[in-house]
């Protein structure tokens, strides 16, 4: 049985206690700018360099790194991750079927997609290719509005933008092998760390804010290895 572990804390102090070479896929979502109604002050560009150097000292050689960064910080992202050595892939989208929910802005396009940078720790990085490939962007609601609730996220409104459950599963499925361990170092409501137990991945999060901590744990319990993502 995989071993699915969050622990509360800051990140840039726990990741220093991961041994080297020891992660096959950094799967995470650190705050970042957004063209949305959440207020999250995204980290400082000193902070994107030190957690970079981070990622590629504990990824194996054949590890691999997706990154929700969103449309403004993926630039920053892409330029330290490319100076810790890390290998840049693709970026692969979260495209919203409900963009007109945050019409919000009056004197921009609406935004209707998350960036995903996905990073590789050398070129022999892993690949599940063993069933039908994906598209690189997926398809799926934002969470606002009445749409609050599902996935076992609570309904109320929280200073936080959980991720789709699908598509972490199919992240984790394709980046990371069986048996394998996900750092998350940004784990919110736990929503990695959900994918990695319905998958038999092994999952070390790290998350700061107690009350997010304590979500995240509610929410591991209620799933099991069952199909009932969906629900």
């Amino acid at each position: 049985m995989a071993k699915i572990e969050i622990i509360r804390g800051d990140a840039f102090e726990l990741i220093r206690e991961v041994k080297d070479s020891s992660i096959d896929l950094v799967f995470t979502d650190p705050p970042y700018r957004r063209a949305a109604q959440v207020k999250l002050e995204s980290l400082t560009g000193e902070q994107m360099r030190t957690m970079s150097k981070e990622f590629a000292r504990v990824l194996k050689r054949t590890g691999n790194l997706a990154l929700f960064c969103g449309m403004y910080d993926k630039w920053m992202w892409y330029n330290y991750l490319t100076e810790a050595g890390l290998k840049y892939v693709m970026e692969l989208l979260w495209v919203y079927r409900n963009p007109s929910t945050i019409r919000f802005q009056k004197r921009k396009f609406v935004p209707a997609h998350d960036t995903i940078l996905w990073f590789s720790k050398s070129e022999d990085y892993y690949f599940d290719t063993d069933f039908p490939l994906e598209l690189s962007w997926f398809e799926h609601n934002a969470f606002v509005g009445k749409l609050r609730g599902q996935e076992h996220v609570p309904s109320e409104k929280l200073n936080t933008t959980p991720k789709p459950l699908k598509i972490a599963l199919t992240i984790v499925k394709r980046l990371c092998p069986p048996d394998g361990i996900v750092l998350d170092p940004f784990a919110g409501l736990g929503t990695f760390g959900i994918a990695c137990k319905l998958l038999g991945r092994n999952y070390l999060g790290f998350e700061i804010n107690e009350k997010y901590y304590r979500i995240a744990l509610e929410r591991l319990r209620k799933y099991s290895m069952r199909n009932d993502w969906f629900e």
